[in-house]
C-alpha cells in the first residue's frame, strides 16, 4: 500500500489528469461504444474535446435525446479511470494531485523558484501540510515567504517532501437538478461541509486552511441538468468558477484553487432565453450542439427499450438499470418483437423532429448552423406544431404495448409483438394520423426496397409506379422474406420459428399492399 510520496515515486507515478484520460483513444472508444447512449458519435467526440481543453462544457439539444444520460455515463467512465490511477496529497479536500510534489522534487535543484511557485499555487490545506513538513512542525517555514523556504538545503528539502502522505483518490460524480433539487445548487456555490469538522477537529479560527466550507464542486465531477431553469442570479454566481479557460477555478480565502475535474451543463433551450445578460455566461462555457439521433440509432434504442421492458415483465425487479442489465443476459426464447414494430416507432420519432435538429456534424462555432439549430429547438416547444415524440414518450409507448400484450397472452404461449400491436396503442397518444401514415409509408418503402434490391435503401421519390404491379408472393416466399428481413436465422433449429413467422405474416401481407395506410 502506498502511503508517502517516496513510495509513490517507486511505482513510477507521474500524475494523472482528466485531460490525459480524455485524449486516450482507447478510452474514447469505450465511451462512444457504450450501449447506454447510442449514436451521436460526432457530438460525443466534441464533448470530450471541450472537456479536455477547459474542464467544462454545455450540451444543448432537444429534450429526451439522452444529453444528461450521456453526461452521467461520460463522468462515470472518467471517475472510474481517476479512481483506478490517481493519487492525491493526503486528506486534501480538492484532491490536489500528488504528482505535483513529485515534479517539484525532480526539478527543485534546477529551478527552485518555479518549484516554490507550484507549491504556493496549491490549496490552503495542502500548503499548510507542506509548511508543516518543511519546518518539522515548528512553523518557521512559510511558502509565501520564499526566503524561508530557500533556507532549507535542496537535499533536506526533497527528503522532507518525500515524507508527505499521499492517498488513493476515490471520487463520485454528482448531479444537480434545479427542477427537483434546488437546494443542491446552493451546495454547489456555498458549500456544505466545514473542513475541520470533516477531518474530526473543532474549528479554532476562521483563518485556518480547514475552517472554510467547501461545496460539491471541490471534487470537480458534476452534471448540472437543465441550466436554462436556473435563476439568473445563481447562473451569474457560477461565472467565478467558469472564468478560467483551461480549468475549473474555486476561490478559497480569496485565492484560486484549480480543480482537475469535468463539469457538464445540459440545456434543451439556448441560453439566449436570458437575454443580453446571458452573454458573459455563454462566453465562459464552450457549447456543443447535440442533435437528435439518426433513425438507425433510434431503432437500436427502441429495441433496447423493448428488451428492458420484457426483462422487467419476466423478472420481479425494480427498474434499476444495473439490475436490469444483470437479468438481461438471460435471453427469453418466448418473446419476440418484430423489426417492423421497432422501425415504425423509430420513424415516428424521427418524423416528429424539425430537419435542423437532425443534421450531424454541426458546430456551435458556426453562426448559421447555431441559429438554425436554435430555431429547431424553438419549433419543438411550439404548442401549435405537431407533437415532438421524444424517447421518453417512446419508452412509455413501448411499456404500454407490452402491458397490453401481457393482458392478451392468457391463451398464447409466445409473446410476439407486431406493428399492429404498436398501432393499437398509438391511438391513446396525441399523435396525428398523418404522422403515423408517413411512418408506415417509410416502412413500406424499406420493406419493398429490401424485397426488390436485396436490402438496398431507396428514397420515396425513387419508387416508381411499377410497385403496384409486383407479383403476389407465395406462402413460402413470404416466409422467406420474413425470415430474411427479421434476421430469424438463429431460430432455424427451434420449433419457435414457424410460430413467430405465422404471427408476423398478417403485418407483412398488409404492408405489401399499395393502399395500406
Amino acid at each position: 500500500m502506498v502511503n508517502t510520496v517516496e513510495e509513490l515515486i517507486k511505482t513510477g507515478y507521474k500524475g494523472y489528469s482528466v485531460r490525459h484520460i480524455l485524449m486516450n483513444n482507447e478510452f474514447r472508444k469505450r465511451v462512444i461504444n457504450d450501449p447506454s447512449v447510442r449514436g451521436n458519435e460526432d457530438a460525443k467526440n466534441l464533448v470530450m474535446d471541450k472537456l479536455a481543453v477547459g474542464g467544462k462544457v454545455l450540451i444543448t439539444g432537444p429534450t429526451g435525446e439522452a444529453k444528461t444520460l450521456f453526461s452521467r455515463i461520460l463522468l462515470d467512465h472518467i471517475v472510474r479511470e481517476i479512481n483506478d490511477h490517481k493519487y492525491h496529497i493526503d486528506s486534501c479536500p480538492f484532491l490536489e494531485d500528488a504528482g505535483y510534489i513529485i515534479d517539484v522534487i525532480e526539478q527543485f535543484e534546477v529551478d527552485p523558484f518555479n518549484g516554490i511557485k507550484v507549491l504556493q499555487s496549491l490549496c490552503p490545506f495542502c500548503r499548510a501540510k507542506i509548511e508543516n513538513a518543511l519546518s518539522d512542525g515548528k512553523g518557521d517555514v512559510k511558502l509565501d515567504n520564499t526566503a524561508s523556504v530557500l533556507k532549507t538545503k535542496p537535499v533536506e528539502f526533497k527528503e522532507k517532501l518525500l515524507k508527505i502522505g499521499v492517498e488513493k483518490t476515490v471520487v463520485r460524480k454528482a448531479q444537480l437538478d434545479p427542477r427537483t433539487d434546488p437546494e443542491s445548487l446552493y451546495m454547489l456555490l456555498a458549500g456544505v461541509e466545514n473542513l475541520e469538522e470533516l477531518f474530526g477537529k473543532e474549528t479554532s479560527t476562521t483563518y485556518t486552511p480547514t475552517s472554510h466550507k467547501v461545496g460539491v464542486l471541490s471534487k470537480g465531477f458534476i452534471v448540472v441538468n437543465e441550466i436554462q431553469r436556473l435563476p439568473l442570479s445563481l447562473l451569474e454566481a457560477l461565472m467565478g468558477f467558469l472564468e478560467d479557460t483551461t480549468s475549473i477555478k474555486y476561490n478559497l480565502q480569496g485565492e484560486p484553487v484549480y480543480i482537475d475535474g469535468a463539469m457538464i451543463f445540459t440545456s434543451n433551450a439556448p441560453l439566449t432565453v436570458f437575454g443580453e445578460e446571458s452573454q458573459p455566461i455563454i462566453n465562459r462555457i464552450p457549447e456543443v450542439l447535440w442533435p437528435a439521433r439518426s433513425v438507425e440509432s433510434r431503432s437500436q434504442i427502441v429495441r433496447d427499450m423493448f428488451r428492458e421492458q420484457i426483462t422487467l415483465s419476466r423478472q420481479k425487479i425494480t427498474a434499476n438499470p444495473s439490475i436490469v442489465q444483470l437479468y438481461d443476459r438471460e435471453k427469453s426464447s418466448k418473446d419476440y418483437v418484430s423489426k417492423l414494430a421497432i422501425d415504425f416507432l423509430a420513424f415516428i420519432g424521427n418524423n416528429s423532429l424539425p430537419e435542423a435538429l437532425k443534421k450531424g456534424r454541426i458546430r456551435s462555432e458556426s453562426r448559421v448552423q447555431r441559429l438554425d439549430f436554435y430555431a429547431g429547438l424553438d419549433e419543438i416547444h411550439d404548442p401549435q406544431r405537431n407533437p415532438h415524440i421524444d424517447l421518453r414518450t417512446t419508452s412509455n409507448i413501448v411499456g404500454s404495448v407490452l402491458l397490453n400484450r401481457e393482458r392478451e397472452l392468457q391463451d398464447e404461449e409466445y409473446n410476439v409483438v407486431t406493428i399492429e400491436h404498436v398501432r393499437k396503442v398509438l391511438n391513446d397518444y396525441d399523435i396525428p394520423l398523418a404522422m403515423i401514415n408517413d411512418a408506415l409509408q417509410e416502412i413500406k418503402i424499406k420493406l419493398r426496397s429490401n424485397l426488390k434490391s436485396a436490402g438496398m435503401a431507396v428514397k420515396a421519390e425513387d419508387i416508381s409506379e411499377d410497385i403496384s404491379k409486383m407479383k403476389a408472393l407465395s406462402d413460402e416466399e413470404l416466409s422467406e422474406l420474413i425470415i430474411n428481413y427479421e434476421k430469424l436465422e438463429r431460430y432455424y433449429e427451434s420449433d419457435v420459428l414457424p410460430k413467430i413467422v405465422e404471427q408476423l405474416k398478417p403485418s407483412y401481407e398488409a404492408l405489401l399492399k399499395v393502399d395500406y395506410i
